[in-house]
């Protein structure tokens, strides 16, 4: 009988979880009698045909993997999918290591990669990809949250709790920018829950291209109404997407 091997890799940028995903995947697979091989630093090696790069995984090296932070086989933002030749490596590189299967675990550019590499393979390989993205811009059923959202949102809050405390013992303004290229949900998540005084999200301006002054105006008069309230502090949340809404004439 041919041996089911299991492939796992993490792509994009770090979130909370992703051990977490490692450990029980490899658990399951491997009380399935399944072969498991993580694959270190996302696409980074295998889309260049390099095989060297790869950890067998067992239940005894993955039982304790969900304390950790961090991802125990790397991590990277490299996209087979931007070359016709890297996206044939990574398949050929994964049917050299005998991977009948593969998890990959990140956000939108790396479900598009797992995507491609399904119709690249032509039926060679199956693939799983689990949403992992701090964003939580992924089409997903409403009130399911990507994982790692919910943590970096925790912590974000504590952030600006802290800093608008510091604000109002110095009287000064602080500007926080919160991750969220496409979406704002992170930003917006940490400025309601925090009480900051300020949130700032692209979707506010409906698509549409804005100044560099509007959102300097914005600020500005934030901290001229505060001030004329008889309070020279407070905070604001940024997206970081807001930099693509700005007209870059």
């Amino acid at each position: 009988m041919h041996q089911e091997r299991l492939a796992i890799l993490a792509a994009g940028g770090p979130a909370p979880g992703i051990n977490s995903v490692i450990s029980a995947a490899t658990i399951r697979a491997q009380l399935e009698k399944v072969e498991v091989l993580g694959i270190h630093d996302g696409f980074e090696w295998i889309m260049r045909g390099d095989i060297d790069h790869v950890t067998p995984l067992t239940i005894d090296g993955v039982s304790r993997l969900h304390f950790r932070g961090g991802c125990h086989i790397g991590i990277s933002r490299a996209n087979p999918t931007l070359q016709a030749e890297h996206l044939e490596n990574a398949v050929v590189s994964l049917q050299r290591l005998g991977a009948t299967q593969l998890i990959t675990i990140g956000g939108d550019d790396t479900a598009y990669s797992a995507h491609r590499l399904v119709q690249q393979s032509e039926g060679r390989l199956r693939v799983v990809h689990v949403p992992k993205t701090i964003d939580n811009d992924l089409d997903l059923p409403p009130h399911v949250d990507t994982f790692g959202f919910q943590t970096a949102r925790h912590h974000g809050v504590e952030i600006v709790k802290n800093l608008m405390v510091d604000g109002k013992t110095t009287s000064r303004w602080y500007f926080v920018t919160a991750m969220g290229r496409k979406a704002g949900h992170l930003a917006l998540g940490i400025g309601k829950s925090a009480g900051a005084t300020l949130t700032l999200i692209p979707e506010e301006f409906a698509g549409r291209r804005i100044r560099l002054r509007t959102l300097v105006d914005i600020l500005a008069g934030a901290v001229s109404k505060r001030r004329a309230a008889g309070r020279p502090d407070g905070v604001a949340v940024l997206a970081e997407g807001l930099i693509l809404a700005i007209d870059p004439t």
